[in-house]
């Protein structure tokens, strides 16, 4: 038995065999230089709720792009003209015994609380309901936590709610001492 070597024998499938490698080598680069070119060679557009494909040609650009607009800061932060709002109007019904006109004590100033809430644990939610006294000048005279939350929470509202002023409440259009009850709702995240 006599071996016989087809590549001495046959000079073609030596030189088609590196054809081939030639080809799978050039091919792979070619695919390899697409696929980090993508970005550059294509644009997405978004338009509406559909993608539109824009190919890229080469000497032109792939879409106009439109020119991006100039933010020009204020030199001096713009002054909101506040107007204290009007005192309440006051109601026509009477008091429950009907002797004369009752009007409740509305806020004129009062900045909401914000608490440090970090004291508290993760994905605390609630309530703190606060009873106050208001006296005949509209000042809070006397407030305690009827619900709270603890952790330091009800003392920051409670200090705020010290601060708070009002039209106090009047009785046949006189001043007159009051009480209410505020609630303040918290979440923790």
């Amino acid at each position: 038995m006599e071996l016989i070597s087809l590549t001495s024998t046959y000079p073609e499938l030596r030189r088609s065999s590196y054809m081939k490698t030639v080809s799978i080598v050039l091919h792979v680069v070619i695919l390899a230089a697409i696929t980090y070119q993508i970005p550059s060679a294509i644009k997405v557009l978004p338009r509406r709720s559909a993608r539109v494909l824009i190919p890229y040609s080469p000497g032109r650009s792939a879409a106009p792009t439109p020119p991006k607009p100039k933010i020009i800061k204020p030199k001096e932060e713009p002054k909101l003209a506040m107007k204290e709002p009007d005192p309440p109007p006051p109601s026509n019904g009477g008091d429950p015994t009907g002797e004369a006109d009752v009007t409740l004590a509305m806020a004129n100033f009062f900045p909401p609380p914000q608490p440090n809430l970090s004291a508290l644990p993760h994905g605390t939610s609630g309530d703190i309901i606060v009873n106050i006294v208001i006296d005949e000048q509209g000042k809070v005279v006397d407030s305690h936590v009827d619900q709270g939350l603890g952790h330091g929470v009800d003392e920051a509202v409670l200090a705020v709610i010290q601060t708070w002023t009002f039209w106090p409440a009047t009785k046949a259009g006189k001043p007159v001492a009051s009480a209410q009850q505020l609630l303040f709702h918290f979440d923790r995240a």
